[in-house]
């Protein structure tokens, strides 16, 4: 929950109006009046509150609050906070509650429609009590109703990339822009990890207990889709690992560029090979930005190629949204005979995802072979890692691949596999270059898309 803003208090004295108010404690949590407050014993026990509002810098915003940042230190704040409304925000949740949609398709949809049902109920509440247009209050009275309030609704804070916090820790946050900070007055109390707890017992594909404690699902929210690993006991005291990755769709390859994750020359390079079919390998540590750097790559790509993706859990975005030929495989058998049975749909563009041991790595050196096009990512710390790891598995790099190692959400360094050895990779053409340098300014991959749809044929 959220702590050190009197969010405790206002529970508090939320459950002492209604008890003693019943359905005048929201009138009187908003400083209406009510005739008869003077008159009677009741009325002396029901007290209009006092509105005292704050002012607080909104760096950062998400469903239905904000976050101040200073450094690697932030704080999260409801919206009513600002206007002294904290109670009345938690009272009118109360009034939300049960509010359901009749149909939906799954539990993410269930919760984005149910938000949204509430909101136009919290409004028409409002409107009643003669408060106007109050729409960030509605907005924060409906998530809180849910169990999406507070940990979920931050990661919806925009460019937030990922999220990790374990019981009765801060929470710490991934983002495009400020890197990593934590999350101070947020910790993962008892009714918090219940509320994740219920998220994953209500999906069909996960499930948690004593014989499988640690499980993950997909969380689709409206415009957000979420991957969150769950740790319960006896495994640990209670962690939750959350990915935001609807927030690959606004890590563009010019964004990256402008962010300096790479340069305009290394991003022409990686085009340029994969053009050529020379296969291509980004490695790194675990959360350098590999996937990210390939899903911007990927959305670049010119609208004519065909493009296949297999992975054993999908990462990258369904490029289709874009108009692209994208056709997403999620494999947990051998990637090695999918791969011969892709052979057969004449992909032009392989993504095989994460090259986590040998098989994957056949799959790879198979792909090449065909001469097709393939990208992929893998874990190593350094150039002599990565091609230990290979001998360890009794196989060499495919000849002519393009290495990148990645680290600190940053571009490192680039090689070039060749005949055994490491060299500095072929000069991107001319064409490359002004293709790259043509994305420029565009922020999102839909705004790439397109930029990329009214430039000439690249093959």
């Amino acid at each position: 929950m959220l702590i050190g803003i009197g969010e405790e208090e206002a529970e508090r004295i939320a459950s002492d109006l209604l008890i003693k108010c019943k359905n005048d404690a929201l009138k009187l949590a908003f400083g209406i009046k009510i005739g008869r407050l003077k008159a009677t014993l009741f009325g002396r026990k029901c007290k209009l509150l006092e509105a005292n509002r704050v002012n607080i810098p909104r760096d950062l915003e998400f469903l239905g609050g904000f976050m101040g940042i200073e450094g690697r230190n932030a704080k999260a704040f409801p919206n009513s906070l600002t206007k002294g409304r904290q109670v009345a925000s938690i009272l009118l949740s109360i009034r939300l509650k049960g509010v359901y949609p009749m149909d939906y398709s799954s539990q993410g949809d269930l919760l984005w429609k149910a938000i949204q049902l509430r909101i136009e109920k919290a409004l028409n509440i409002l409107e009643e009590l003669g408060l106007g247009d109050e729409y960030n209050l509605a907005e924060e009275a409906a998530v809180r109703s849910t169990k999406i309030w507070p940990l979920l609704a931050i990661m919806t804070s925009n460019d937030i990339t990922e999220g990790y916090v374990h019981f009765l820790g801060p929470l710490y946050l991934d983002h495009i822009e400020y890197g990593r900070f934590v999350v101070r007055n947020y910790s993962l109390d008892e009714i918090d990890l219940e509320k994740l707890i219920t998220l994953i017992e209500a999906d069909v594909n996960a499930g948690l207990d004593i014989k499988s404690p640690l499980s993950e699902i997909d969380l689709d929210l409206g415009y957000f889709h979420f991957r969150m690993a769950l740790d319960m006991p006896p495994a640990s005291l209670g962690a939750a690992d959350i990915r935001n990755l609807s927030s690959m769709s606004k890590l563009s390859l010019p964004r990256l560029i402008s962010l300096e994750t790479i340069g305009i020359y290394e991003a022409a390079t990686i085009l340029d090979r994969l053009n050529g079919s020379d296969p291509v390998l980004i490695f790194g540590k675990t959360g350098v930005g590999k996937t990210t750097l390939s899903n911007s790559i990927l959305a670049s790509l010119p609208r004519h190629l065909r493009i296949v993706s297999v992975e054993e859990v999908r990462e990258i975005e369904d490029l289709t949204r874009y108009g692209m030929h994208h056709t997403p495989y999620e494999v947990t058998s051998s990637k090695s005979d999918f791969v011969r049975f892709l052979l057969h749909r004449n992909p032009d563009l392989v993504f095989l995802g994460e090259i986590l041991g040998r098989e994957h790595a056949e799959a790879l050196d198979l792909t090449s072979f065909s001469g097709l096009r393939v990208l992929a990512t893998t874990h190593a710390k350094d150039f002599s890692g990565l091609l230990l790891k290979w001998s360890s598995w009794g196989l060499t790099l495919p000849d002519k691949t393009l290495v990148i190692r990645m680290d600190y959400r940053k571009v490192i360094e680039i090689r070039y596999w060749v005949d055994g050895s490491w060299y500095d990779p072929p000069s991107p053409s001319i064409r490359w270059l002004n293709y790259v340098k043509e994305l420029e300014g565009a922020e999102t991959n839909e705004e790439v898309s397109k930029r990329v749809a009214g430039l000439p044929y690249q093959g």
